[in-house]
C-alpha cells in the first residue's frame, strides 16, 4: 500500500507556551518519524533553529559557547529571550512567542512546515498505471457496476477507492464529459481567487508548453475544486479535449466527473497516474493522465493541482513525474512569494512594534498570515478568550485582502480590535491587529 501524505501532520502538537527543554523533548517525539526532527530533514538543508514572533528575528540553534548545534538547544539563545536558568548556567525556559523549528537558504520553517516540505516518498510501484491490463480494467469495471465487485489482485487501491467514493456519490458511469463552467464572469471571478497560484504557475505552465510543443499531451491547472484554470497544448490536441471539457472552466473534482487524475489527485491528496479503463466514467476511458496536488507551503493546504493529459495511445509512464515536478516548482514559487510577503511585513512593522509598548499587537500579512505578535498579545488573547496559537503557521482568513467579504467570517473577538493597514512603499502588505480587553 503507498503511504498518503498528510495534509498537515497527524493528531495535536504539544500546545506552545513558554519553551522548555522538556517542551522542545515533546515536539521532538510528536514529530519523530514525520520529518520534523533535525535527524530526519538535515539531508535536505534543513537546519535547527528558532523564530522570535515578537521581532521576526530566526536564530540557528547553537551552544553556549556559539558554536552551531546540530539538534536544538536553548543554551545559545540571547539573553533577552531567556526566562530563566538552571543554576548551572543552562537554559531551562526562554519567554512565550520563541518557535522552535528550521531553516533552509535563509526562511524559516516551522516543525510542520518541515515535516510537509520533506514528506517520504511513495511506493511509486502503485503510483504508476499498467496500460498491457486495459481489457482486465474494462472487465473489473463492468463488473463492479453490477455487483460492486472485482478481482483485487491487479485494481490498484487508489482507483478500487475512488470508484468506491463514485458509487457513494451516484456518479453516473456513463457520463460522456465533464461539466463547465460557461459563464465567463463567473470564471474570472474564480480565477481572481486563484491570482497567487495562477502567478506561481505561470512560468512553469508557459515553460511546459514550449516542451509538450508538437505532442499529444497538454498540461492543465486546477483549484482545489477541480476547476481548471489554465491550459497549455497545441491547437489539434485542445481541440480533442474540447469534447469531454477538458479544458478551461472545466470542473474535474471526483464528485462531479467521477476517478480522473485531477479529482482524484485532489481527494486522495497524493500523485495519481490513470489508465483510459481506470476512469470511472465511460466517456473519458479514452484517455490517460497524471496529476499532483499542489500544497501552501505556509500550512500544507492543497491549493489545487497540476495534470499531464493525453489519449491513451500517447500514455508515457515518466508523465506522472512530469507532473510531480511541475507541482514542486510551482509550490517553489509560491514559498518564494510566501517568504517574501513575511519580510515585507517584518520590516514595515519595525517601528510599530517599538512604539506601541502597553498593547497587544499582531501583524498580518495580506493573506491573513501571522508574521509577528508581541508578549502583550499573549496575555491579552487569553483575556479575551481567544483561540489562537500565535506561531508563523496561523492564520486568520478574516484578514485574507484577497478574499472579498472575508471580515464576514471574523471571530467575534476580531471585530471590536483596532485594525490597521500595513504599508510599505505606499502599498499594502498586511494587516496590525492591536488587542484590547477593554472594548
Amino acid at each position: 500500500m503507498p503511504t498518503k501524505k498528510p495534509d498537515t501532520v497527524e493528531s495535536t502538537p504539544p500546545i506552545r507556551g513558554a519553551l522548555t527543554l522538556e517542551g522542545l523533548q515533546e515536539e521532538n517525539d510528536f514529530y519523530r518519524g514525520k520529518g520534523g526532527i533535525s535527524e530526519e530533514n538535515r539531508a535536505y538543508g534543513f537546519k535547527p533553529a528558532f523564530y522570535d514572533m515578537e521581532t521576526g528575528t530566526s536564530y540557528s540553534s547553537q551552544f553556549a559557547n556559539g558554536h552551531e548545534a546540530p539538534m536544538h538547544v536553548l543554551d545559545g539563545l540571547p539573553d533577552d529571550v531567556v526566562l530563566t536558568r538552571h543554576i548551572d548556567g543552562k537554559v531551562a525556559a526562554v519567554r512565550p512567542g520563541i518557535i522552535s523549528g528550521f531553516v533552509q537558504r535563509g526562511h524559516f520553517y516551522t516543525r510542520e512546515q518541515a515535516a510537509l516540505a520533506t514528506a517520504q516518498l511513495r511506493d511509486r510501484t502503485q503510483m504508476l498505471s499498467n496500460p498491457h491490463q486495459h481489457n482486465k480494467l474494462l472487465a473489473a469495471w463492468e463488473k463492479f457496476l453490477v455487483d460492486e465487485e472485482y478481482p483485487g489482485d491487479f485494481i490498484r487501491p487508489v482507483v478500487g477507492d475512488s470508484w468506491r467514493r463514485c458509487h457513494q456519490s451516484q456518479i453516473d458511469p456513463e457520463l460522456q464529459y465533464a461539466p463547465i463552467i460557461s459563464d465567463s464572469d463567473e470564471l474570472e471571478q474564480r480565477r481572481v481567487l486563484q491570482a497567487d497560484l495562477l502567478k506561481a504557475a505561470n512560468p512553469i505552465m508557459q515553460r511546459a508548453s514550449q516542451v509538450l510543443f508538437r505532442t499529444d499531451s497538454l498540461i492543465l491547472l486546477a483549484d482545489a475544486e477541480g476547476l481548471i484554470l489554465d491550459v497549455k497544448a497545441d491547437e489539434r490536441v485542445l481541440s480533442q479535449a474540447t469534447d469531454i471539457n477538458l479544458v478551461e472552466g472545466g470542473v474535474w473534482d471526483e464528485k462531479t466527473a467521477g476517478t480522473n487524475a485531477i479529482g482524484t489527485a485532489l481527494a486522495a491528496a497524493e500523485p495519481v497516474q490513470l489508465y483510459g479503463a481506470e476512469h470511472f466514467c465511460a466517456g473519458i476511458k479514452h484517455w490517460t493522465c497524471s496529476a499532483d496536488v499542489i500544497r501552501d507551503p505556509h500550512d500544507g493546504r492543497v491549493l489545487g493541482a497540476v495534470d499531464l493529459s493525453g489519449l491513451t495511445e500517447t500514455y508515457q509512464s515518466n508523465a506522472l513525474d512530469f507532473a510531480i515536478m511541475a507541482a514542486r516548482l510551482i509550490e517553489s514559487n509560491l514559498a518564494k512569494d510566501y517568504f517574501r510577503s513575511r519580510q515585507e511585513v517584518i520590516e514595515a512593522t519595525r517601528t510599530m512594534f517599538m512604539g506601541w509598548k502597553t498593547e497587544g499587537l499582531l501583524a498580518f500579512d495580506r493573506r491573513g498570515r501571522l508574521v509577528r505578535a508581541n508578549q502583550h498579545a499573549h496575555q491579552t488573547l487569553k483575556l479575551l478568550g481567544a483561540d489562537l496559537v500565535l506561531s508563523p503557521q496561523c492564520r486568520l482568513p478574516a484578514l485574507d485582502l484577497e478574499l472579498p467579504l472575508a471580515m464576514a467570517n471574523a471571530p467575534v473577538w476580531l471585530e471590536k480590535q483596532l485594525l490597521l493597514p500595513i504599508e510599505r512603499q505606499h502599498e499594502r502588505v498586511g494587516t496590525l491587529v492591536v488587542l484590547s480587553a477593554q472594548h
